[in-house]
């Protein structure tokens, strides 16, 4: 596994030969390891940047002091505040980043 990016919350790596090959990326927040593909990625940072939003739930009525991630075979829920919400997103923005700069850069070289 490629170190992709990391901050004082979490790291994600590239992963090369995994068992399921659509997971591309695992993603270490905190104490937990998630296997992640680009779209699953793309949605938690969708999450993310929505967590501000009042949500429906019938106890809070306003920004959760949780994040819900659904996918096809797992849930994530996970207990954030707005510092932890700012460190997810920088690491979920910067793993993006690096998994396609070489295709920004292939698109932009000079001929």
């Amino acid at each position: 596994m490629e170190l992709l990016y990391k901050n004082e919350y979490g790291a994600s790596y590239k992963v090369d030969f995994g068992t399921n090959p659509e997971c591309e990326v695992q993603l270490v927040i905190d104490t937990v390891g998630l296997f992640m593909s680009k779209e699953e990625l793309d949605h938690l940072l969708t999450v993310v940047k929505n967590s501000h939003e009042p949500c429906d739930c019938g106890n809070c009525k306003g920004p959760c002091e949780k994040i819900w991630c659904t996918g096809p075979l797992v849930d994530i829920c996970l207990k954030v505040s707005d510092a932890i919400l700012d460190k997810m997103e920088d690491l979920i923005a910067g793993t993006q980043f690096m998994l396609n700069i070489d295709a920004t850069l292939e698109a932009y070289r000079l001929k």
